[in-house]
């Protein structure tokens, strides 16, 4: 298995020292390249309370916790070491108040209905077992009319995405279509989405009726 499927691999789960090393490594400035490009997207957003599911190394908490110096930020992840480091790089803010980090997977969110004005799901639902089952696990915690954005730094469209789904395994790299289909299916509606050819980024933004 190559490094670059290793970290895939990885990135389902992060356990022991290289875990914790993959998680540094997403906080990194490698990685602020996608958010870059999708955040635009809600940062004319009127949102008091997000939601950071696959929160990883607690990178994109900080920075919406900048974007949008009013709102409340949880942060959802199964890895134990990525709950510890987004509280230790979200430090001021967790002991403040305004930043949650709780642990618990897609599919079965231990939060409660409608609490949330957006969601956001950074390279994250790759891992989703069930993707139009957890799309509609993530309606459940919106509010009405609340926002919904999904950005891969893969589309899904490439022979080697098949690849790497063999040999990491438990993967799934979505195309756009997929997603959107996905989301239809869910219940979602106002569903747009961007791709980045050259960089194979995609994003989808959606909202809850």
């Amino acid at each position: 298995m190559g490094s670059f499927h290793r970290y895939y691999n990885r990135g389902r789960f992060p356990t022991r020292f290289w875990g914790k090393r993959a998680l540094k490594k997403m906080n990194g400035k490698k990685h602020a390249a996608l958010p870059e490009w999708a955040f635009p997207e809600i940062q004319e957003g009127n949102f008091s309370h997000i939601l950071d599911i696959g929160c990883g190394g607690g990178a994109n908490i900080q920075r919406m916790l900048d974007m949008f110096p009013k709102s409340v930020v949880t942060g959802l992840d199964i890895s134990h070491h990525a709950l510890d480091l987004t509280r230790d790089v979200n430090a001021a803010a967790v002991s403040g108040g305004r930043c949650y980090v709780v642990g618990g997977n897609a599919n079965q969110m231990p939060l409660p209905k409608e609490s949330f004005d957006l969601a956001t799901a950074f390279e994250t639902v790759y891992y989703w077992s069930g993707i139009t089952a957890c799309f509609t696990e993530v309606l459940r915690v919106l509010k009405p009319g609340g926002t919904f954005l999904i950005a891969n730094e893969l589309d899904g469209l490439a022979e080697n995405d098949r690849r790497l789904e063999r040999v990491v395994g438990m993967l799934r790299i979505y195309n756009i279509d997929e997603l959107v289909s996905a989301l239809t299916v869910a219940g979602f509606v106002n569903i747009n989405a961007r791709h980045d050819e050259k960089r194979r980024f995609i994003s989808i933004k959606c909202q809850k009726p």
